[in-house]
């Protein structure tokens, strides 16, 4: 097997397009009541005596109990993740059935958006339809605890990956109390680099110290020469921070050049990045903590740390890559009439000659009009791959999805990102920052590592 050469994702004049906003964060700024496949519905309850309520077998420690605990504990636990709610008890899960069940059926819950059918991936916490049908049931029939006793023994929660050492820690500058007057507050925050020589980071666990109101973190790398910009930015606003929705802020030219370093939602640990590869951060640069705080989880204050693992031996080339037309982030080309629905775009990247790279994972980024969106591999060879499918999106759950086994990708293969939307409302739209706007984006950590097939 030949060498493989560091990867060109980008037609020559995009490729120095970055990540441009805090593309995988969480909104709050309404949930969609989105169905599942047809031949997957879920049946809505046991049964009924003489018309009666619905009856079931199924009790929460026999059966429901275990799929809480693989699916749903990770946010809805004794302890906290960011759920906001405590279901981990018969008593507590009883008093909730009823949404848990609309949730569950019309598969907002849990929040794994990917589509089956697409490829694997690690962590999978999804739920079958078969376990959507018993939570229904048992939902709907009143949602019987069942004897303890003879509780069904409970599978092993996905556990997040663990850092196997912290060579770095960073905190936000200040402690920040989200502003109690509007649910959701988007803050950005700048933290100095220390390390005075090239630097690679091969692994992050961003730790929100209030998980309670912490809705997502990103963590934007800003180079040295794009340092000023953001310090200008922090420097004009009084309150701690700055305002930042989308992304780190800082004008269309810092925008080309920033990078994306890491990420935090309800759930997660640490990322660690495949053996050999790592982000290079170079002295003098900064990063940027992109905070979306929702104060519905209650009032306090935050100051969330970072862990990174470092290595100052330089590591195999990776990058943390978006696609995107870059005509669109221009204002080009993306049109959204108003009052039109199943609006589609589409963007194409053919691999040149010189393009020899691996997927690691993937990420899908649109805004509130969003109706789905799909990121694949059309192979030179005829085959196709798909890399994520969300085929019912939902603003406010969105992920990066580590794929089970890499995907490679040679000269000739096209990665094809496609977005569809509906947009409701008296105005067109197009790419743009604000929420009444819209974006079509994926982000992927991409190497030049060959995994064999």
């Amino acid at each position: 097997m030949s060498t493989p050469r560091s990867p060109s994702p980008w037609p020559r004049a995009h490729r120095a397009l970055p990540l441009l906003l805090g593309l995988l964060g969480c909104g709050a700024e309404g949930e969609k009541d989105v169905s599942g496949d047809e031949d997957e519905q879920v049946a809505d309850g046991g049964g009924a005596a003489d018309g009666g309520a619905p009856t079931t077998d199924l009790t929460w420690h026999q059966d429901i109990a275990p799929i809480f605990s693989q699916s749903c504990e990770g946010c809805h636990g004794a302890t906290g993740g960011g759920g906001g709610l405590d279901l981990s008890t018969p008593e507590r899960a009883a008093e909730w059935a009823l949404p848990i069940a609309a949730a569950v059926e019309a598969r907002r819950m849990p929040p794994w958006t990917a589509a089956d059918d697409c490829n694997s991936y690690q962590g999978d916490f999804s739920l079958s339809a078969e376990d959507r049908a018993k939570v229904v049931e048992w939902a709907r029939a009143g949602a019987p605890a069942g004897d303890p006793a003879t509780a069904a023994a409970l599978p092993p929660a996905y556990t997040p990956p663990v850092l196997d050492r912290v060579d770095l820690q960073l905190e936000l500058p200040v402690e920040y109390t989200p502003d109690p007057g509007q649910p959701d507050d988007y803050r950005c925050f700048l933290v100095d680099w220390p390390w005075a020589e090239d630097a690679w980071v091969t692994g992050t666990h961003i730790r929100p110290t209030n998980e309670a109101i912490a809705h997502h973190v990103i963590t934007f790398l800003i180079p040295p020469e794009d340092v000023a910009t953001y310090e200008a930015l922090d420097a004009a606003d009084a309150a701690p921070g700055y305002p930042c929705y989308g992304g780190p802020g800082g004008d269309i030219d810092s925008l080309q050049t920033m990078r994306w370093l890491g990420a935090w939602a309800p759930g997660g640990g640490a990322a660690v990045y495949p053996e050999g590869t790592g982000l290079r951060v170079r002295p003098g640069s900064k990063l940027v903590q992109q905070m979306h705080y929702n104060t519905l989880g209650g009032p306090g204050a935050d100051r969330t740390v970072m862990d990174l693992r470092v290595e100052t031996t330089p590591q195999g080339w990776a990058d943390i890559q978006p696609w995107t037309d870059v005509r669109w982030v221009l204002g080009v080309g993306m049109d959204i009439p108003a009052n039109t629905e199943g609006v589609s775009h589409e963007f194409r990247y053919r691999a040149g000659a010189g393009d020899r790279f691996a997927f690691h994972n993937a990420a899908l980024h649109m805004h509130t009009m969003g109706v789905s969106a799909s990121l694949h591999v059309e192979h030179a060879d005829g085959s196709e791959t798909c890399l994520l499918r969300e085929d019912s999106w939902d603003f406010n759950w969105q992920r990066t999805y580590a794929l089970t086994t890499p995907v490679n990708v040679t000269p000739g293969d096209e990665i094809v990102l496609r977005c569809t939307w509906d947009n409701e409302s008296d105005q067109n739209a197009a790419w743009g920052e604000g929420t009444g706007d819209e974006m079509c984006l994926a982000t992927t950590y991409i190497t030049d590592s060959w995994p064999e097939d």
